[in-house]
Formats: C-alpha cells, structure tokens, sequence
C-alpha cells in the first residue's frame, strides 16, 4: 500500500501534467471493481476540466470545474500511469479506467472506486 509521501508526489505529479486539462476519452476496461462502476461513469468524466488536485490522508481528490469530483484510492496494489498514447507498450498494462486528453497525453488508473 503506498504510503502518504508516495501518494503526495503521485498528486504533486498530477498537478503538474493534467491540472487545467480536459478529459477527451473516458475507456472503462473493467466495470467490477470493489463497487460496480456505473452505466453514467464515462458520461460523468467526458469532457470535464480538471481545474484542482488535492489529496485527503491517502485519497486523490479530482475536482472538476462544475465542482463535481472524482475520487480515488490506490488501495494495496494500485497504480497510476501517466503517459503518451504514442507508446504502446503500456497499453498492455492491466488497467480499469483510462482517461485521454487532447495532447495525447493518457492517464492510466488501477485503483479501487470510491462509491
């Protein structure tokens, strides 16, 4: 489980790569996770503008500009892979959700949802 420096420098990381940013694609890869991700999921993320970044204990904080907000928890094994499209390899990484945006820059997530 990664403990809050780790998690501080994840956030500190998305800060500096999608703060501001607009979600372009949202790809669910696998609905069953500890909670089964809603049908409204992708509709909910789709082109919204990540306008903060926050962390609360060892909690990721997403919020958008309509003051929505996505929240996530890397739980014992979870992961976060910021990356270029372009390079497929990590494509092949097991993922649940991937979030594109326009500078072809990709966020790959493997976490537990907060319901």
């Amino acid at each position: 489980m990664p403990e809050l420096p780790e998690v501080e420098i994840v956030k500190q990381s998305l800060k500096k790569k999608i703060k501001d940013k607009v979600i372009q694609k949202v790809l669910v890869k696998n609905r069953n996770l500890r909670f089964k991700i809603n049908s409204k999921f992708k509709k909910h993320l789709n082109k919204k503008i990540i306008k903060k970044i926050d962390r609360f204990s060892k909690y990721l904080i997403l919020t958008f500009e309509d003051k929505s907000g996505f929240i996530i928890h890397l739980g014992m094994s979870g992961t976060i892979h910021l990356c270029n499209i372009n390079k497929k390899k990590f494509l092949q990484i097991q993922v649940f959700i991937i979030l594109q945006f326009y500078q072809r820059n990709i966020i790959m997530l493997k976490f537990i949802l907060i319901k």
